[in-house]
């Protein structure tokens, strides 16, 4: 028991020294996550699909080509053409009677080598590399919307972590400032000053507010093990965070910013792509209906018989080859009831329930983008009143802290106006997470480009 004590003592030791340390912008954890995030990477790999899927349509054109090469031999014998090949037998009485010694026809060997190539080209193929192009295009938004969206993810777990950072350091002043009271409580009850309740209660207080405080710590640590995996470090890596909650007051002009950026969210863009696929495939069957096939093949069949033949005399060598070239027309694709023509109308069914999600996706964005503009305005005019608040509160403080110098004031007095300030400067905090979260938000769902709160 003892030794093991001992080892994972020396393992928690050995993990504290070479656990690794990572200072973060909210920059540097943005371009992290967008190169050893999971969910990046698994997009990346199905553009890559989409992507072999488009550069290989076009092997339509590539004609089927191919070889074989036979050896064969005939199972049974053809008397006919045995007396045919030795008349003598017959003129000497012998009828269709063949000695055994006779070379039979039956045991004699054919090699045959033949080669074919043929193709079967219709206009639909068009519309096959059309619709291949636009499910790689599709799948380009896709992966750019994965990648919008793990960086405003990461961005808002910065920020809120941020928040809870200042939170503890507000608490931890506030619990300082209760840790104070319970001396003086403790101290004024010493001196006969104060009940033995009062006394009681502050302390009950403080050690209240202690637990508290301890879970927010442990709560804030265990945080940022997650945002460490989330962003593809290891969960022994420990993170400081470099950044502030500041933020530039934009003047938003509502109008403006929808009616520009409104068909740029990349969800209606990858429906539109998907209607675009959709109207591909439905020209392509009605190519396939109403339109015909050309056909093209050429086979040559090469035989020597018999084997033993000269192989390099090309009079042993005959072609039983052909070619042929067609136009074929599947009457039968366009009648009504036909697999193509149904296969058409499900894909005409899909398209109206894809305009339909079109027009409900553009409604709910409308709507978000409305809450996101009322919360962006709640929070400028929020973060202006938490300014005067502040403003007070700093004015209380000193006027506080110079009664105090003059002895007017006790020093508890003075740490309830610090406590107060604290709780000021927090909100402000609070309403700047409020409307840079809104701000990112607003950036993610109208796919606003980098600089547009310059133009």
């Amino acid at each position: 028991m003892k030794k093991l004590i001992i080892f994972l003592t020396v393992s928690l030791l050995a993990s504290l020294l070479f656990a690794e340390s990572v200072t973060l912008t909210v920059q540097d954890a943005v371009e992290y996550a967008r190169k050893n995030s999971r969910q990046v990477k698994i997009a990346a790999i199905d553009i890559d699909s989409k992507a072999d899927a488009r550069n290989h349509v076009l092997n339509v054109f590539c004609p089927n080509v191919s070889f074989s090469g036979t050896v064969a031999k005939p199972n049974e014998y053809d008397t006919t053409y045995a007396t045919l090949v030795n008349p003598l037998y017959e003129n000497a009485g012998m009828g269709s009677v063949i000695p055994t010694d006779y070379e039979r026809e039956e045991d004699k060997y054919t090699v045959v080598g033949s080669a074919s190539i043929s193709f079967s080209w219709g206009l639909s193929i068009i519309e096959d590399v059309k619709k291949a192009n636009r499910d790689y295009e599709a799948g380009l938004i896709s992966w750019e919307q994965v990648v919008k969206q793990n960086e405003r993810d990461v961005k808002k777990l910065f920020y809120s972590l941020l928040l809870q950072q200042k939170t503890i350091e507000n608490d931890q002043a506030t619990l300082e400032n209760t840790y104070q009271r319970y001396l003086n409580t403790k101290k004024s009850y010493e001196n006969g000053n104060s009940p033995r309740l009062d006394m009681l209660q502050s302390n009950v207080t403080y050690q209240n507010m202690k637990r508290d405080v301890e879970k927010e710590e442990l709560n804030f640590k265990s945080q940022l093990k997650q945002f460490a995996v989330i962003l593809g470090f290891s969960s022994e890596t420990e993170l400081t965070l470099n950044g502030s909650l500041q933020a530039n007051l934009i003047d938003l002009n509502q109008d403006e910013i929808f009616s520009k950026y409104m068909n740029s969210n990349a969800e209606v863009r990858l429906l539109e792509k998907q209607v675009e696929s959709l109207s591909a495939q439905m020209r392509g069957l009605n190519l396939d209906s109403f339109t015909p096939t050309l056909s093209f093949s050429y086979a040559t069949k090469q035989t020597l018989n018999p084997i033993d033949a000269d192989w390099f005399d090309g009079s042993n060598w005959s072609d039983k080859g052909s070619a042929s070239m067609s136009l074929t027309w599947n009457f039968t694709n366009a009648l009504p009831f036909s697999d193509n023509r149904i296969k058409y109308n499900n894909l005409k069914r899909q398209r109206e329930q894809m305009y339909l999600k079109i027009e409900q996706k553009k409604q709910d964005i409308a709507n978000d983008v409305q809450k996101l503009f009322d919360e962006i305005t709640s929070s400028v005019n929020a973060i202006e009143a938490t300014k005067e608040n502040i403003e007070l509160a700093e004015e209380a403080y000193r006027l506080l802290s110079k009664a105090y110098s003059a002895g007017t004031v006790d020093f508890i007095e003075v740490k309830d106006a610090e406590t107060q300030l604290n709780k000021a400067r927090l909100a402000e905090q609070t309403e700047l997470f409020t409307y840079i979260s809104s701000i990112t938000e607003l950036e993610y769902i109208l796919d606003l480009p980098e600089g547009w709160n310059n133009k």
